[in-house]
């Protein structure tokens, strides 16, 4: 197993200024290969919108993959799939509470050449559609 592409997934995620970890799956030491994560929508998603709170019940018995992915991701950007630079891939395993106590998921998001990939997140209170991907080990 080469080094340089093996994720930790059971060491504390990065947790942003003013917020907390609500809940972090962990999935020991994962091997990354173009074909590791698998995209998913829910039925709901596909056929309009499903608000995050039922998202997340949703994904409770699946193999979401959590934000350690996501940070090794933004370090190693060469290694993203060019597809999916058109969506926002979700990284469910780790839930997020921000200070005010809305519970948050942060995703993967290209901002273009300037910017490039980065990160940012999403309420669970709100509706998620189409282009709002969950990132599932295949």
């Amino acid at each position: 197993m080469s080094e340089e592409y093996v994720i930790d997934c059971d060491v504390d995620p990065y947790c942003p200024p003013g917020w907390a970890v609500e809940e972090h799956r962990k999935a020991g030491k994962l091997q990354w290969s173009e074909d590791f994560v698998q995209l998913w929508l829910s039925d709901e998603q596909q056929c309009g919108a499903i608000q995050g709170t039922e998202l997340r019940e949703e994904l409770a018995d699946m193999s979401v993959l959590n934000a350690c992915v996501l940070d090794w991701l933004l370090e190693h950007p060469d290694l993203i799939p060019e597809e999916w630079k058109n969506n926002s891939i979700f990284f469910w395993g780790t839930i997020y509470r921000y200070s005010d106590g809305e519970l948050n998921v942060r995703y993967l998001c290209w901002r273009g050449d300037d910017m490039g990939w980065c990160w940012h997140f999403s309420r669970l209170c709100i509706n998620w559609y189409g282009h709002r991907l969950a990132a599932l080990a295949a």
